[in-house]
């Protein structure tokens, strides 16, 4: 009987429930912000995701579901129908609980309906990768957490300025989140790319698995708090005799060492290069490269990328085929291209390291939501061409010849031409001046991204002999310079060369 009463309570909740009216503007709110900021990015599951890591939906739903749930806890004592509601058979304990069951419904319905439509959109624009579900699961128990405890807060403090103030404060609360950093933050659902210890990876699931380690501690703390919160419903006295409160109050002491534990778990992370490591939750197989066959092309050099950039192959190559016509062949210069992952926080939207022999050049490149924040606010900004401000979405950036041409040959072409010719001499200086005007690389923008990256390339200053020097070279014909460099760049590597004798 009282499962029966429980369960016509819960229909009625559902259909009354204020969640309901606030569906609307959740869905709003996630249209304009996660929707379109997540659809703006290429079609990669590790990049589609960026935003829902970041938090960006539990940030849209939570004023809201915290909002509509301290209105609903409080309803009672604010009519003033309070002692008629508690002497009814149903507990008061499970009479709360179906009333804050029916505001989680709505609230999870609608968080996985609108983040079902964003995987589906994006499986059906043919996303390379696999999906990412741990986000998800933090996601819909982050905003469990909220309603809990926006309901409980209703409960204990029935003022009709209660659920205006929580929602304004929960939306502070995780605002604040956003601009901090610190090991314990770690575990709000909401993460800055500016200031986390560990901001969302585009290429997550790429290179690597995808680590557990972090969202399960977060399942841990939210979990334990709504647990917590759920409990606190039921250790009033109107809530029914001593051994029903005696349970509520073991029901919160379960959900505090859920959340205690989960605290304790996150101040022994550590930051690797693929993600958050909780030691006693670490499985050593996520730390194995995911094994592929890359993807290569080229006309001189083979370009070689990860199977899930397939698409941005033939673009990068083409960007890139300016350099790799003039060092192609030469002595020590790189036989490959080969991408890898993203191990740090790039500035510019490509790094490239030369290593091995023979050479090969490790190219790191930043395809998502970093590279579409950096756009515009980098070397672009100070750029010849003059454009200032955000150009393009990170999808038209890999898509377009002259975009990569600008942002990502300067950076791979300085690495490239400072390892296989050197800097320590006038004459090294003069001959890389030269090979990098005739690649087409802009020595003001080389300049700006060796100053962001920190790269040691070195390039002679306007008015000085190497600079007179270094044009002359690179005036030269295309054979005629490949030619020389090939019969002289042992000596010139060495330092045998004098500017006099460049041709």
């Amino acid at each position: 009987m009282l499962r029966l009463s429980a369960g016509r309570l819960l229909r009625l909740e559902l259909r009354r429930s204020t969640m309901m009216w606030m569906v609307p503007l959740a869905l709003v709110a996630f249209w304009l912000d996660t929707y379109r900021s997540s659809m703006a990015l290429p079609a990669l599951w590790g990049s589609r995701t960026l935003i829902l890591r970041q938090g960006m939906a539990v940030d849209d739903f939570a004023p809201f579901v915290v909002g509509a749930a301290a209105w609903v806890g409080g309803r009672d004592r604010r009519r003033g129908i309070g002692e008629q509601v508690d002497i009814t058979p149903l507990p008061r304990w499970a009479a709360r609980t179906a009333s804050w069951a029916a505001t989680a419904g709505w609230t999870l319905g609608t968080y996985l309906a609108c983040v079902g439509f964003l995987y589906g959109m994006t499986a059906w624009q043919g996303a390379a990768g696999s999906p990412l579900w741990w986000p998800v699961v933090v996601g819909a128990v982050a905003l469990a957490a909220f309603s809990a405890l926006g309901f409980a807060l209703g409960v204990l403090v029935p003022s009709r300025f209660t659920a205006p103030l929580a929602a304004i404060v929960t939306g502070l609360v995780l605002r604040e989140t956003l601009r901090s950093g610190g090991r314990y933050v770690l575990l709000s659902p909401m993460a800055s790319p500016a200031y986390s210890l560990a901001p969302p990876r585009a290429d997550a699931g790429v290179f690597y698995p995808y680590l557990p380690d972090l969202s399960i501690t977060q399942l841990l703390f939210l979990g334990g708090l709504t647990v917590a919160a759920l409990g606190l419903l039921g250790v009033q006295a109107v809530c029914g005799g001593h051994g029903l409160r005696r349970m509520a109050a073991a029901v919160v002491a379960v959900g505090l060492a859920s959340s205690g534990t989960a605290i304790g778990l996150v101040g022994t992370a550590r930051v690797a290069a693929n993600g958050v490591v909780v030691p006693a939750l670490h499985d050593a197989a996520d730390d194995r490269p995911i094994a592929y066959t890359p993807v290569c092309g080229g006309s001189t050099v083979p370009v070689c990328l990860n199977p899930v950039y397939r698409a941005y192959l033939p673009t990068l190559a083409a960007a890139l085929d300016p350099l790799l016509r003039e060092v192609a062949g030469l002595p020590g210069a790189p036989v490959r291209f080969e991408q890898v992952s993203l191990e740090s926080r790039h500035v510019a939207l490509a790094g490239a390291v030369v290593a091995g022999s023979p050479p090969v050049v490790e190219l790191a490149l930043n395809i998502g939501y970093d590279g579409a924040m950096w756009i515009g606010s980098g070397p672009s900004a100070g750029s010849p061409s003059g454009r200032q401000g955000p150009c393009c979405t990170s999808q038209q950036m890999w898509s377009s010849v002259s975009r990569l041409t600008a942002e990502v040959l300067p950076p791979v072409a300085g690495t490239v031409v400072d390892s296989l010719v050197g800097h320590a001499d006038q004459a090294q200086q003069a001959v890389s001046e030269g090979l990098l005007r005739a690649a087409g690389v802009s020595l003001d923008s080389l300049a700006i991204f060796a100053q962001l990256d920190g790269s040691t390339v070195v390039v002679p200053q306007p008015g000085t002999p190497a600079y007179a020097a270094g044009a002359r070279f690179a005036a030269l014909p295309e054979a005629e310079r490949h030619a020389w460099l090939t019969a002289h760049l042992a000596e010139l590597r060495v330092g045998n060369i004098t500017l006099e004798q460049l041709p």
